[in-house]
């Protein structure tokens, strides 16, 4: 069947799925049938699940690149961008990214702080006005996707007040919403990572649409990996077994790994890392060890690469470097430079059919970027 008195509507959609999201936030200009199949949730979602896995650096000198996730990470043509503010003022915290989209905290010196859903591929922002309730450095943060609901979800979960406070926004409710939160929780608090050069309020982990932090609990002095099912807006816990427990001086982060949720230890007595994954035997689950290898300088882990291997940076230094568990083996990444965060990513169409100008409410800024322009003649990657 034909659309506008075009291509045949199957051979237009193949077409189309093969271009770069900003080729497509272009071409949304063509016609209205255009702009209806391209900002489509079913068009998007097929779009994203054929995206080329990237991989975003944050580097030293604040500026953020995307790289291909291939055996020589390659830097991404046309990859870098300017963040969606260029006040003077601004101060910019990655909080993590889903699905092409980045989540910011902005916090300007001369008023308060807000969050920014960002997708760089479509050059648009959302500015989500944090409510009162805590100072928001004292938390934990997270940000992902409930795939039932084709919904994008920040929770922010205040700590060490008691009652713990949390409250979720809803991109595609366009509102904010208090959860109440299990007295059993009690006071929690983020694990401090020193060596980590990011705050350890955005250390999550998200998988299958639940968001995972390492906390403490600290009136017992325990961790625990406290949860949140973004499809259900519902908390949960799991304990840590007695080794990873008793490692109360350690450094520890919490990453996916293997397609599970999984601690990366860093044992400065006796310089070993090691990765233990949370997996499910029978109707069980429990902490398995996947990693044990002798490093000497290591920081953090930071991020999982398609061929398994572990991105991590060097300690003070933030050099990048690469854990390869089938080997054992450490390599240097010379070409990287110096990173203190780097995640998975995919340039997507991410957010397009939410940020339309007539859905703009109270406490929500849509923003227009000219990054990725594309030029008039063509379109490129």
């Amino acid at each position: 069947m034909k659309k506008d008195g075009g291509l045949p509507e199957d051979l237009l959609i193949t077409i189309l799925m093969a271009l770069p999201a900003k080729c497509l936030v272009r071409f949304r200009s063509v016609s209205k049938y255009w702009n209806s199949l391209i900002t489509g949730a079913e068009f998007i979602s097929i779009h994203l699940a054929q995206a080329k896995p990237l991989l975003l650096f944050h580097h030293h000198n604040q500026s953020y690149s995307l790289r291909l996730d291939n055996e020589s990470l390659d830097m991404w043509s046309n990859s870098e961008f300017e963040l969606p503010s260029k006040r003077e003022d601004d101060d910019f915290q990655i909080i993590g990214s889903c699905n092409g989209v980045i989540c910011l905290l902005n916090s300007p010196q001369d008023h308060g702080h807000s969050i920014i859903l960002w997708n760089p591929s479509i050059g648009k922002s959302l500015n989500l006005v944090l409510p009162r309730l805590s100072d928001p450095f004292h938390g934990i943060f997270g940000f992902g996707f409930n795939r039932q609901s084709n919904d994008y979800k920040f929770v922010r979960v205040a700590t060490p007040h008691y009652p713990v406070g949390c409250q979720v926004y809803s991109v595609k409710e366009r509102s904010w919403k208090a959860i109440d939160v299990s007295p059993a929780l009690g006071y929690i608090n983020p694990i401090p990572s020193v060596l980590w050069g990011r705050s350890s309020s955005y250390n999550y982990a998200f998988l299958n649409g639940v968001l995972h932090w390492l906390v403490d609990r600290e009136e017992f002095g325990s961790r625990f990996v406290l949860s949140f099912d973004l499809r259900n807006d519902s908390f949960g816990k799991m304990m840590l077994s007695p080794y990873l427990a008793s490692k109360l001086d350690e450094w520890m982060a919490i990453l996916v790994y293997d397609n599970s949720v999984s601690l990366f230890l860093n044992d400065l007595d006796t310089k070993y890392i090691e990765i233990w994954a949370l997996k499910k035997y029978d109707a069980m689950k429990l902490w398995a060890r996947k990693l044990r290898i002798k490093a000497v300088g290591i920081g953090l882990a930071m991020v999982c690469r398609q061929n398994g291997e572990i991105l991590m940076t060097r300690y003070p230094s933030d050099e990048v470097v690469s854990c390869d568990p089938q080997r054992n083996e450490i390599h240097d990444l010379q070409n990287l430079g110096l990173s203190d965060y780097a995640d998975s990513y995919v340039e997507s169409l991410a957010l397009l059919d939410e940020l339309k100008e007539e859905t703009e409410k109270e406490n929500v800024e849509i923003t227009h970027s000219a990054t990725f322009a594309i030029p008039s003649f063509k379109c490129i990657h």
